[in-house]
């Protein structure tokens, strides 16, 4: 199975430090930084993630902060869904880049739609 991972950054950036698309679009939300119809279609999508996508047990403190989710490739809805995130970002001149393993590492969490697995070098 294809395993894929959005970031924010560049190619020749090292990926194991790059954050995910969740992270970097709620700092342009905390910061203030989003246009009216950008904050409400990220508001949107944040919602449709809340209300459908299971949420791995980080704060059972069971996974490191060393771990990284990745979707399944299979998971095209929710794929479909982070293009709202890229377009937000793109809009913000933040570089956007697409992971995909085959390894992704040591998985240690794992549901219909995604996993979590201990970072490794990309």
């Amino acid at each position: 199975m294809v395993y894929l991972r959005f970031v924010v950054g560049l190619d020749n950036e090292s990926a194991h430090r790059q954050d995910g698309l969740f992270t970097e679009v709620n700092r342009l939300k905390s910061d203030d930084l989003l246009m009216d119809y950008q904050y409400r279609l990220v508001e949107a999508t944040f919602k449709y993630f809340n209300d459908n996508l299971p949420v791995p047990p980080y704060k059972r403190k069971q996974i490191s902060k060393e771990a990284v989710a990745w979707f399944k490739n299979s998971t095209t809805e929710y794929i479909d869904r982070m293009w709202d995130f890229v377009a937000i970002l793109k809009q913000n001149d933040i570089p956007v880049r697409i992971l995909k393993t085959e390894k992704p590492g040591m998985i240690i969490y794992e549901d219909e739609y995604q996993i979590v697995a201990k970072s490794k070098k990309y």
